[in-house]
């Protein structure tokens, strides 16, 4: 319980002497001391620079023109032997004073003053629109700086995600009025989110995130000033409203069927779109697209006509749902380089790491956070467990361990087009059951099912098999049959589904 883990604690640490209120003093002192050291410091390095364009750095990073404070003559700070024409960015506090400065190379190395103030401080980039209504934070100044110039509002300079939570406190008690937006990184770990969430949460401020894995100024160098800027604006935009939390009875009741299709489309955030025969619909979560059973979604639009209490019936539904069908976009297929996890989709092509999009057109996710490999990853040393496993299961042979991974890696891929599958044998405890349950890890948990050769067979059975992308057949007892469906799923042709209740229809089935 907690009251006995308290207990426990006590008993190692109620011993130990308490702190010495000297050493606590002393310690004190010396830290405000070397602030005041950083502070007088950087008031003579901020005399010695001198205004000017063409930084090296900020040419890099896309802004050759802007003027800013650079050195004139070396200085050793950090670790670090900085060279006349680095920037030089002053840190101001709460009340003004300059007590700190950020260095930065034309390399992109960054140091502040030894035992500076950096928590609390900041640089601001005063700027004229929506002065008084809306506020910037950034981490970095080159995040700002792009901010800056694709709004022409002021932006504050965190220097890291460490401090925008201090930052954006402060910035609420000056700014009680304005809205304040964090212009986050988008971190591969999540780092920086997380850190801009809870600062976003401090002050009440909005998070807006780059489409792109890095930082603003990573999406302006990668797409441009006028496509960064419409993505700066969208990341802010307010989710919209549904249609049906302000429109009344009458006026649904007296739309076209088409325009009420278009309210139920908009409802959804324009995340739905059909499959190539125009049968199902799949709905964009979360970095995928899926399957809406039909039956469930027309349960929810019913729900929808009740909501506005507007009279309906079951031809009524139907004649919506259909109708939205031909309005809404018309699923493509997902491109084969791509490989989605829960962070991101990973293209095998390039190598690039890319955040999740519509237009990936992604069925399916692996169930874990992609990581960019370390120097001398290996499975062996990365990942004994996993290795083990794999030795054992392959008989400690090479080639088999070869054959073992790059089935996984079919599974990861989703790769059935490469019109094969998977028969994995063995007498008990030879780990085929982990082996499934690897590649249930693999594909995800929600795009995995169970079924028979029974179920691949039966046009009436198959129906429970669309939407998923991995098909396990366990302990498959004796069968025999020509396996028509098994070849047809296996081999990328098209199937007939019969499912209860409804028309049937054809459909490829991407499943391994």
């Amino acid at each position: 319980s907690p009251s006995d883990a308290a207990a426990k604690v006590a008993a190692v640490t109620g011993s130990l002497p308490p702190a010495d209120p000297a050493v606590t003093a002393a310690a004190g002192a010396e830290t405000e001391a070397a602030r005041k050291n950083a502070a007088a410091l950087a008031q003579t390095l901020m005399a010695k620079t001198r205004p000017g364009t063409g930084n090296a750095y900020l040419t890099r990073k896309g802004f050759p023109g802007r003027e800013c404070r650079m050195l004139t003559g070396t200085h050793r700070a950090g670790g670090v032997s900085w060279r006349a024409g680095d920037l030089v960015v002053p840190l101001y506090d709460d009340s003004g004073e300059l007590v700190n400065l950020q260095l930065i190379s034309a390399d992109g190395r960054k140091r502040t003053l030894k035992g500076g103030q950096v928590r609390g401080t900041c640089h601001i980039l005063e700027g004229q629109n929506q002065a008084g209504k809306r506020l910037w934070i950034a981490e970095g100044y080159a995040t700002a700086l792009t901010v800056h110039h694709l709004t022409g509002e002021t932006v504050m300079v965190a220097l890291s995600s460490v401090n925008l939570l201090s930052l954006a406190s402060l910035a609420r008690q000056k700014h009680p009025a304005c809205q304040i937006v964090l212009a986050a990184d988008r971190d591969l770990s999540g780092d920086g989110q997380t850190k801009a969430a809870a600062a976003a949460d401090a002050c009440e401020g909005v998070v807006a995130l780059p489409p792109v894995f890095g930082d603003w100024n990573d999406a302006f160098t990668q797409y441009g000033g006028e496509a960064t800027r419409k993505a700066i604006y969208d990341a802010i935009r307010p989710p919209a409203e549904s249609p049906f939390d302000t429109m009344s009875e009458a006026e649904f009741s007296a739309m076209s069927t088409s325009e009420k299709a278009m309210r139920i489309y908009e409802h959804y955030g324009e995340a739905l779109a059909v499959d190539a025969n125009g049968q199902l619909l799949s709905r964009y979560e979360n970095g995928v697209w899926k399957v809406l059973p039909p039956q469930d979604f027309a349960r929810d639009v019913a729900g929808l006509f009740q909501r506005l209490r507007a009279p309906f019936s079951s031809g009524k539904v139907a004649s919506v749902v259909d109708t939205l069908k031909l309005i809404i976009p018309q699923q493509e297929a997902p491109s084969r380089r791509l490989i989605g996890f829960r962070n991101g989709v990973l293209d095998t092509q390039n190598g690039t790491f890319h955040p999740h999009s519509p237009s990936h057109w992604m069925r399916t996710l692996c169930d874990v956070d992609f990581t960019p490999p370390v120097d001398g990853e290996t499975l062996e040393t990365h990942a004994p467990a996993f290795w083990r496993w794999l030795d054992r299961a392959a008989g400690g042979r090479a080639e088999k361990r070869d054959v073992i991974l790059a089935a996984l890696f079919m599974v990861l891929a989703n790769r059935y087009d490469w019109q094969l599958f998977l028969e994995v044998t063995g007498p008990g405890g030879s780990g085929k059951s982990i082996m499934a349950e690897i590649a249930t890890l693999l594909a995800g948990e929600d795009n995995a099912t169970s079924a028979t050769i029974e179920t691949l067979e039966s046009p009436r059975e198959r129906a429970a098999l669309t939407g998923f992308s991995l098909i396990r057949l366990p302990d498959q007892e004796k069968w025999s049959g020509d396996g028509a469906g098994l070849k047809a799923i296996t081999g990328g042709d098209a199937v007939s589904v019969d499912p209860k209740y409804r028309d049937a229809y054809s459909t490829h089935i991407p499943a391994v």
